[in-house]
């Protein structure tokens, strides 16, 4: 049987070239990073006036990212973007003892979970 093509077997093998191309360019194969967990963190011991304690972060592989700081006891957290070296300071919620988790975020990707405790003092 003859086509376009000369043979059959030449129209089978070129349909499978194209089929295979196809998919190849389809499909993003591009690994994705992971966003780094952040580094070097410190929590303060609360103050007791305003009932917060501060986490601060120095400078690591966390630049232009979210920090997420998240009281696990209190149900309470907050948002704050670091700098462009990648350090941040926030202020949230706490007591002493309390389980502090951080993450970062960089558009729709999560980093790691970190948790802390609230010293005392």
């Amino acid at each position: 049987m003859a086509s376009f093509f000369g043979s059959a077997k030449t129209a089978i093998a070129l349909a499978a070239i194209s089929v295979l191309f196809a998919l190849a360019t389809a499909c993003n194969s591009t690994p994705t990073v992971p966003v780094p967990p952040p580094e070097f963190c410190g929590i303060s011991a609360p103050d007791e006036d305003a009932g917060t304690a501060t986490v601060t972060c120095e400078a690591g592989e966390t630049a232009r990212n979210i920090a997420l700081v998240f009281n696990d006891d209190l149900g309470h957290g907050v948002m704050q973007e670091t700098n462009d070296a990648g350090a941040f300071s926030a202020e949230v919620e706490a007591n002493a003892g309390d389980t502090i988790v951080i993450q970062m975020k960089y558009d729709d990707r999560l980093s790691a979970e970190v948790v802390e405790f609230v010293p005392a003092e």
